[in-house]
């Protein structure tokens, strides 16, 4: 294997496939039938035997308020422990860099808005999302203890709420975004004559399309920015009640919007400030919102069941 190589971890997912379409040849994508990445033996071993020069770790047990609600421990511990893995037989190896995918559930659930990376460990995050907002934080702590002591190098991405093609559109899974497209087509199809949307609608998101944070994850693997945090954001800061208006438009549906204040939003606000990543990386988001809805409801519309 090439000493240039480019270990992917994820590439199943909704991100690691975009990212897996981006990236150079020579390019390693371990699946979990491959590579169980909860056992560290394993990970040592598969690091001892192909030496990549690079690993990005875009893998985690991951989905919606639902989910995080009905599995915290998993949240937790999975999510932890998957990443531990990875840094820790990156760091004794040697000699290969280290890319963590984080989310923006790190950040307190009252931080500045638009965020700045250095509030990450100023709070306690959004109750609905703390675990597996905990679990990604506290692998940042892992890459920089590693890398005082073992030399690792690493970059630490915090893409803000993610969409588009190929994102998790089923009922346990789906985020903002695919859970709103699926429910509005559905209530389109069946001329229901109410939408229902969870939360009281003010709460506020910053919307990234996919493909723009793949170009800043790729960015961050350069040498001259290693060893740092990074946020990737849209700059745009949306209201629910502002997003469900604009996929409503694109899947022209024209019922009542009903907002259900008695099931949780999330975080009351989150917009990231990439202030840094534009600096360091030249990152800046290019698809539109209304364009990238757009995509994403046309690849549901191809691509469902």
């Amino acid at each position: 294997m090439s000493d240039q190589a480019v270990m992917l971890t994820g590439s199943g997912g909704f991100l690691g496939s975009h990212l897996k379409s981006a990236l150079p040849e020579p390019l390693l994508c371990p699946r979990s039938t491959d590579l169980n990445l909860l056992d560290y033996g394993a990970v040592e071993r598969y690091l001892h035997q192909h030496s990549p020069a690079t690993i990005i770790h875009a893998a985690g047990f991951v989905g919606g308020i639902g989910l995080n609600k009905a599995h915290p421990g998993r949240m937790i511990s999975d999510n932890l422990r998957m990443g531990l893995n990875i840094i820790e037989a990156a760091a004794h190896h040697g000699g290969i860099h280290v890319c963590v995918v984080s989310t923006v559930c790190v950040y307190p659930h009252d931080a500045s808005v638009p965020t700045p990376e250095t509030s990450m460990y100023q709070g306690y995050p959004a109750d609905d999302t703390a675990f597996y907002g905990i679990a990604k934080r506290t692998l940042h702590t892992a890459c920089e203890g590693l890398r005082r002591e073992f030399g690792l190098s690493y970059s630490y991405v915090i893409p803000t709420n993610l969409y588009g093609p190929g994102d998790y559109f089923d009922e346990k899974r789906s985020h903002v975004v695919p859970a709103l497209i699926r429910r509005a087509v559905e209530a389109k199809e069946n001329n229901a004559p109410e939408l229902v949307v969870w939360g009281d609608g003010t709460q506020t998101r910053d919307l990234l399309y996919v493909d723009d944070a793949v170009r800043g994850i790729i960015a961050t693997l350069k040498p001259e920015v290693r060893n740092d945090i990074f946020n990737l954001g849209s700059d745009r800061e949306s209201s629910i009640r502002e997003i469900v208006s604009l996929v409503c438009d694109v899947v022209d549906y024209k019922g009542r919007l009903v907002y259900d204040a008695s099931k949780p939003g999330g975080a009351p606000r989150r917009a990231l400030d990439s202030t840094k990543a534009k600096t360091a990386l030249g990152f800046e988001a290019k698809v539109d919102l209304a364009q990238g809805l757009e995509s994403t409801y046309r690849w549901y519309l191809q691509n469902r069941g």
